[in-house]
């Protein structure tokens, strides 16, 4: 939204701030002084804010998508874990979990298969390696699933760049 905001407060300026700025160079300041512009480098520094900008939003741009190819990999990945019997990432409202949510709803999708596996067994055993390692199976290859979707720890330093780049870009104003 603020990118295209951007997009559309620049419309053709860049394009005429380089002829303006080829304008300016070409000139000498008697021609200048004529149309009334006492400071050549003042005013070539007013019009490169255009170009700023502009630099500011394609960086912008370019940030978003590569997030966006992370998130999407992420979400692969997940879903493949979803389909193979994992709760979902998404609350009732559509919007991720927060991590707390999503470590209380996996605990309780453990602690419902661990009931459902001890219901079925015909006689109660007294608890022994393999009965602990029968209820607690799905844990384990939660966990180890789990690992395999991030195959770098992650960081939010695309987040927090992107969000540099966003306030840069929403302070910055045009001549």
């Amino acid at each position: 939204m603020e990118i295209q905001k951007a997009r559309n407060l620049l419309g053709h300026m860049p394009e005429e701030a380089n002829r303006l700025i080829h304008f300016l160079n070409t000139k000498t300041s008697e021609e200048l002084a004529a149309l009334d512009i006492r400071d050549r480098t003042g005013t070539i520094l007013t019009i490169k804010r255009v170009l700023t900008m502009r630099t500011l939003m394609q960086n912008l741009e370019r940030r978003c998508q590569d997030m966006q190819v992370e998130i999407d990999y992420f979400i692969e990945k997940f879903a493949v874990l979803h389909e193979r019997g994992l709760p979902s990432l998404l609350g009732s409202k559509q919007c991720l979990l927060r991590q707390v949510e999503y470590t209380h709803s996996l605990n309780k999708h453990v602690v419902d298969q661990a009931n459902a596996s001890s219901s079925t067994a015909t006689e109660k055993a007294f608890p022994s390696s393999q009965t602990l390692y029968n209820n607690l199976e799905n844990l384990f290859y939660i966990e180890h699933e789990v690992k395999h979707i991030f195959t770098v720890q992650p960081n939010f330093y695309r987040y927090i760049d992107i969000d540099e780049t966003l306030r840069k870009l929403q302070r910055h104003k045009l001549p």
